[in-house]
Formats: C-alpha cells, sequence, structure tokens
C-alpha cells in the first residue's frame, strides 16, 4: 500500500511540474509549482551540492589565493548567478523527485533510522555544520532541529559521531513522548497520515505496519506491543478514533467493542508543528566520541585496487567503447543486460560494499533484477534487499547502484509526450 501511495504522489508531482515536451527542469521553475515545501528544498540542496562541487574546484590549486575577502564576494556573486540557471533534465528530475518522496516517507516513518543513515552516510563523525545542512532537506518534526540546534549551541560541539547522534535523537523523542504520550502519539501518527493523503482519497486510517514501524523506531514500547497484539487477531489498519481508543485504554480493539466510542476527527488532533514539543537538553548526556572501527588497512587496499583499474581500464577502454557501440545498435528496445551494464571497477566495488565480498549473492541478485521488466518493481526489489542485508541507502556505493539500475528502465534523454501524463 506504502509503494502504491509513494508512487501516486511522485505522478501527481510530476503532473503539476513536467509540462509536454520538456527535457529540461529549471530549479527557479520547480520553486513556483504548487508542490510540497520539501520536494522544492530537496532539489535545492541537490543544486547546493553540485555548487559545492565547483566551489573545492577553487581549492584544490595553490597558484591564488581565493581567500581574499574580495575574491570571495566575487565568487559569491558567480554561484548566486548560476544557481538561477540550474537545470535538471528530465531523466534526471524524475529520478531525484523518486528519491525525495522515498526520504520523506521514511523520515516521517522512521526518523530515528532515516536521520542516522541520511547524515552520516559512509562516515562515523560529521561536523555539526554538516548536520545543520543535511536537516534543511526535512520540514515536518521540527522539534528535532529545534532540539539538535539547542544541544550543539549548549555543549559547543562541533562534530559529533554516530553512536552519540543515536544517544541524542532517542533522548530527544524519550522526552517529547513521555510527557503526554497518547497525545503526542496521536500528533505523530496524524503527520504521517496526512502524507498518505497526498497519495490517497483523504481518510483517517492507518496500516498497522506503518504503525508497527514507527512505534519501533521511536521505543514506543507499550504502543509497540498493543499493535502487535491487534495484528495478530487480523488487523490490518485502523482509524485514529480507534487507535486513540486503544492507546488510552492499553486493549486491542477486540476488548473495546462494548465500549462507548469516542468521536475523535483528524482535524480535532493538534499539529505537532503548532504544539512545538520542548526539550531540556541541559538534562541530555551522551557518551564521549570514541574512536572509529579500524578501516585503514582497507582504504589502502581500495587505493591500491583502483590504480591497477585504471591502469587496466587504459588499455582497454577503446575495445570497451566499441564493445558498447556494437551492443547498443544490436539491442533495440531490450532492456540491457545489467551483468554488461556494470562495469568492471562498479562490479567489484558494489561485490565489496554492498554484497560483503560476496560474489555468487551479487551475481543471484543481478541475475534477479535481469528478469524484472519494471523499474517499479526492482525498486521494490532493491530496497528489499537493502533493509534485509542492512545496507545504508544513502550511502555511496548504494545510491550509485540503485542509478545504474534505474538508468537500465530509463536509458533514453527524451521529454515526455502528452499520453505519458
Amino acid at each position: 500500500m506504502l509503494d502504491q501511495i509513494i508512487e501516486n504522489i511522485i505522478q501527481n508531482i510530476r503532473q503539476e511540474v513536467v509540462q509536454p515536451g520538456m527535457d529540461r527542469i529549471p530549479l527557479t521553475y520547480i520553486t513556483t509549482r504548487n508542490i510540497p515545501d520539501s520536494v522544492k528544498h530537496f532539489f535545492d540542496q541537490e543544486v547546493e551540492l553540485w555548487l559545492r562541487e565547483e566551489a573545492d574546484k577553487f581549492s584544490t590549486g595553490d597558484r591564488f589565493d581565493y581567500d581574499l575577502p574580495e575574491v570571495r564576494v566575487l565568487i559569491d556573486k558567480i554561484f548566486d548567478i548560476l544557481k538561477q540557471t540550474a537545470t535538471f533534465h528530465i531523466t534526471v528530475f524524475n529520478r531525484l523527485l523518486e528519491r525525495a518522496i522515498k526520504l520523506e516517507a521514511n523520515y516521517l516513518i522512521r526518523p530515528h533510522q532515516t536521520l542516522t543513515q541520511f547524515l552520516f552516510k559512509d562516515s562515523y563523525t560529521i561536523t555539526t555544520m554538516e548536520v545543520y545542512d543535511m536537516l534543511k532537506y526535512f520540514e515536518r518534526f521540527q522539534y528535532y532541529k529545534d532540539a539538535l540546534t539547542d544541544y550543539f549551541n549548549l555543549k559547543y560541539m562541533r562534530e559529533i559521531s554516530q553512536p552519540q547522534f543515536e544517544e541524542l535523537i532517542e533522548a530527544i523523542d524519550k522526552q517529547v513522548f513521555s510527557k503526554n504520550p497518547v497525545e503526542t502519539t496521536l500528533q505523530m501518527v496524524k503527520t504521517i497520515t496526512n502524507f498518505l493523503n497526498e497519495g490517497r482519497p483523504p481518510s483517517d486510517t492507518i496500516s498497522l505496519e506503518i504503525l508497527l514501524t514507527a512505534f519501533n523506531d521511536r521505543n514506543l514500547n507499550q504502543f509497540t506491543q498493543l499493535i502487535e497484539q491487534e495484528q495478530r487477531a487480523g488487523t490490518r489498519e485502523v482509524s485514529l478514533q480507534d487507535l486513540e481508543q486503544m492507546l488510552r485504554s492499553g486493549q486491542p480493539l477486540s476488548r473495546l467493542k462494548a465500549a462507548p466510542s469516542v468521536e475523535t476527527r483528524v482535524e480535532e488532533i493538534a499539529d505537532i508543528e503548532e504544539e512545538k514539543p520542548e526539550v531540556q537538553v541541559e538534562t541530555i548526556t551522551v557518551s564521549e566520541v570514541t574512536e572509529p572501527p579500524p578501516v585503514m588497512e582497507e582504504k589502502e587496499e581500495e587505493l591500491v585496487e583502483e590504480e591497477e583499474e585504471e591502469k587496466v581500464e587504459a588499455v582497454g577502454g577503446a575495445a570497451e567503447q566499441l564493445a558498447n557501440m556494437v551492443a547498443e545498435k544490436i539491442k533495440g528496445d531490450h532492456l540491457e543486460d545489467l551483468h554488461q551494464l556494470i562495469k568492471p571497477k562498479q562490479r567489484k566495488k558494489f561485490i565489496k560494499k554492498i554484497f560483503r565480498k560476496n560474489e555468487s549473492e551479487y551475481t543471484e541478485f543481478i541475475d534477479l533484477l535481469n528478469r524484472i521488466p519494471d523499474w517499479k518493481r526492482a525498486s521494490r526489489t532493491i530496497d528489499e534487499y537493502f533493509v534485509t542485508a542492512s545496507i545504508n541507502p544513502y550511502s555511496k556505493e548504494a545510491l550509485e547502484f540503485s542509478d545504474l539500475v534505474y538508468n537500465r528502465y530509463f536509458p533514453k534523454d527524451r521529454p515526455l509526450a502528452e499520453d505519458e501524463f
């Protein structure tokens, strides 16, 4: 159900943004459309990353002093102008839009896990400034940003490790949900329900599977047990009215049938953003920064492997390009074999980073994807594998793998026709 809701939200936004014949989508145009602000923020932050990559080029050389105040002013002006010209090709726009909506859904349902994975990606420790930048991707549950900002300022923190962040985010929600657990939980569920309603006919129902995930992530153990008990009774979804009765009574629905119902509507539940839960950050203590797991030998090994692969590619590059050209001519409209689409260097990296050096598991998974005829099912298969194998879906390798498979189903850069809307 959630997959279809996400797909509906994506299609609604595409219809609002992409007009027939468009193959380039300007950032300035995206910001004017009637779409969620979180999506606008996502594309804005993608352009900021592009600009940051461009800015890094200025600091790689030592011939000139780019830190001079008058030089920095001019560079900032150039980047401001460049940002106004930023455009997304239709293929890139579609891929990023899907990523944005999935990120939003994951954040609303399981914020602890999603924030940890999204913020740290491939790093054990990040700066608090990086945390501020990354949090711009998220708009709802503002109390996380407020509490994190207050804590960083109170402790004069300039960097934070992943274990520290996990402790901190858990301590924040422990305070938020301990004061008025039922009311705050209903407010949280209302926020998730409002998101779901963006991709379905308005409803006040929510699946027990989503509730269970949301409660587990926030360590709402007493409510988790209640939902599990209701699941065993065969219930698949509940209304907010029924959920409120369950939470207040601590009893499953089957035991509440004889009890008088409480008339509660979605709009009667307070908005968690307006309530602005306060967190006493001075009472929170997290562990000291510990040393990250030793990875230096692996890093050095990777550098050696990359150098060897670059030499091989330099020799065989022309032959590979010729082979690819021939393959393109003979494949026609058939989906390309992922074994051929994935380059040897990528293959080695994916086996090592995503499939934990298990080559046979990698081969079996690629064979499975090759048999899937559409991206929707392929995407679901990849997501399920990442969850099962505990792979961070926002890591560099995971995103590269997902993008590569995505391009298998959408290899041609072209504008949309009328009948595709």
